[in-house]
């Protein structure tokens, strides 16, 4: 049997490989947002609702509709999510159903 010799090259080129792939991983991971879609539930900042968000304000409810999250509730109807959860106590966020009510005052 043949003795067995470690080719330095390949061990080398998978070290480079390793560490480039740590590097991608770190780059990608810094400058993605986290798969978020605006809803992290950080303090919102808007320049007030939007035209849907008006119209509800004014009705006093959101129908939720697919992908609505209180984040992006409370960015068209420029109202904090903290006053969004005072306003329906029973509202799970987690579990937003579609054709739901949420009160907006």
């Amino acid at each position: 049997m043949p003795d067995y010799k470690p080719n330095q090259f390949v061990r080398a080129f998978a070290v480079l490989a390793l560490v480039a792939a740590l590097i991608a991983v770190g780059v990608i991971v810094a400058t993605s947002d986290g798969g978020s879609d605006g809803d992290d539930g950080a303090q919102v900042t808007s320049n007030g609702p939007n035209k849907r968000g008006r119209t509800a304000v004014e009705r006093g409810v959101w129908i939720i509709r697919s992908g609505d999250t209180l984040g992006r509730i409370s960015e068209q109807t420029g109202i904090e999510i903290d006053t969004l959860i005072q306003l329906n106590p029973d509202l799970d966020p987690q579990a937003l159903l579609e054709g739901q009510r949420i009160a907006l005052r």
